[in-house]
């Protein structure tokens, strides 16, 4: 095949493929129940674990993908990681033993950790400025999309089995052909060299992190277990509030992705307006949006919040995406990536402990303090990025008016 230059839309679009798996290893949750029936041997929370220890295996592969990254490359690394995913994520299809399907499960989240920090880091060695602002802006799109799209097609496959919701991750095929096909291969320690897409065997420079990237990942952190919570509770909220059913409750989550997808497409456009007040901004956003969650007790009044939520979740995680990258020094682009997507599983996998462990230290428990308690989080979150976000200002204000 011609080698495709990076500013053509297929290359972006195989460049960001590989983001389609990123959010879709929970996807089959839905199919907890009737796989409870034929693990009816198994406990309760051994059953549900098979919807959440991809998690677990996501956190391996990051560690040990910067390794492997530093071992055979870029491109092979993203190439493995979607082949172990590809095969893990189906072998549940004509599989119906518990531990299979326990360790398939980890392998697939093992795998798609493998590549999880190139999702990021490869955006930033092909483009700069507000063209990797865009893509930023376009990779978090193509995650939602990925969970959104498959969300549905398990809606359907179920009517077939809890077997057949694991053809969901067959995706994994398409991608791999794509990405295989038109991404050359890759020295990840030389962004000079990767963007002309040139292939070296330069040898890999040995990368540290410093502390805008350490402040990055803790904040990541944070966000997830305050921002997860919506996902975790809203059923919670909406039975314990007499709002609705749980079926309702699904539709509206799924409307808080579809907001955080299209938002997204927006994010360039605005961070080159408003430029870094977009991450206080985003948190402030997500901050009124758990209010909302916390006093509303209409279907109208919870929406609204759900949306706003996701407004704001998609102004934050683009820029939290770019920064790490931007900050991080030179060469050590993937270690940041990596430590940042490990804050983030830790923050999505403790986010109910955390959550309800502060509930509980003010006294509290329910759905409608949880909502209180990301409320405060979040707004504690944007008014110290909001003091970092106007020291930067001024200090940048300084340096151009003592030239």
């Amino acid at each position: 095949m011609q080698k495709v230059k990076p500013q053509s839309w297929l290359f972006k679009i195989a460049i960001l493929s590989i983001s389609l798996m990123l959010m879709i290893a929970p996807n089959i949750a839905a199919a907890i129940p009737l796989m409870a029936k034929t693990f009816s041997s198994q406990s309760a929370s051994a059953v549900q674990t098979l919807s959440t220890i991809p998690n677990l295996g996501v956190i391996f592969g990051i560690f040990l993908g910067e390794v492997v990254t530093l071992r055979i490359g870029a491109k092979r690394t993203v190439m493995t990681g979607l082949t172990i995913a590809l095969i893990a994520g189906v072998i549940p299809v004509f599989i119906s033993n518990y531990t299979i399907v326990l360790v398939t499960r980890f392998l697939l989240g093992f795998g798609i950790g493998l590549f999880n920090s190139l999702t990021l880091s490869l955006i930033s060695q092909f483009y700069e400025g507000n063209e990797l602002a865009t893509m930023m802006g376009f990779q978090s799109t193509v995650q939602n999309l990925g969970s959104s799209v498959l969300s549905f097609a398990v809606s359907y496959l179920i009517i077939f089995g809890w077997h057949a919701t694991f053809l969901i991750y067959a995706i994994a095929l398409p991608v791999m052909l794509l990405f295989g096909a038109v991404v050359p291969n890759i020295d990840r320690q030389d962004p000079h060299e990767s963007k002309t897409a040139t292939t070296t065997s330069k040898p890999a420079a040995r990368q540290r992190l410093n502390t805008p990237v350490i402040a990055i990942s803790i904040l990541t952190f944070f966000v997830y277990v305050f921002f997860m919570v919506v996902t975790v509770q809203l059923s919670s909220l909406f039975a314990a509030q007499h709002i609705g059913s749980a079926s309702q409750a699904s539709a509206v989550l799924g409307g808080l992705t579809l907001v955080s997808m299209l938002f997204s497409l927006f994010y360039g456009k605005l961070f080159k307006w408003i430029g870094s007040v977009i991450l206080p901004l985003g948190l402030f956003l997500m901050t009124i949006g758990f209010l909302l969650l916390s006093r509303m007790t209409a279907m109208g009044g919870v929406t609204v919040g759900v949306v706003i939520i996701g407004i704001g979740f998609a102004f934050t995680i683009p820029y939290i995406y770019t920064m790490v990258n931007v900050k991080a020094p030179k060469g050590s682009e993937n270690l940041a990536s990596s430590v940042m997507l490990i804050m983030t599983n830790a923050g999505v996998f403790l986010s109910p402990t955390v959550v309800n462990a502060l509930s509980g230290a003010f006294g509290h428990s329910g759905p409608v303090s949880a909502m209180v308690v990301c409320a405060s989080g979040l707004f504690v979150l944007a008014i110290v990025t909001a003091v970092v976000v106007a020291i930067q200002m001024r200090s940048i204000r300084a340096a151009t008016s003592e030239k």
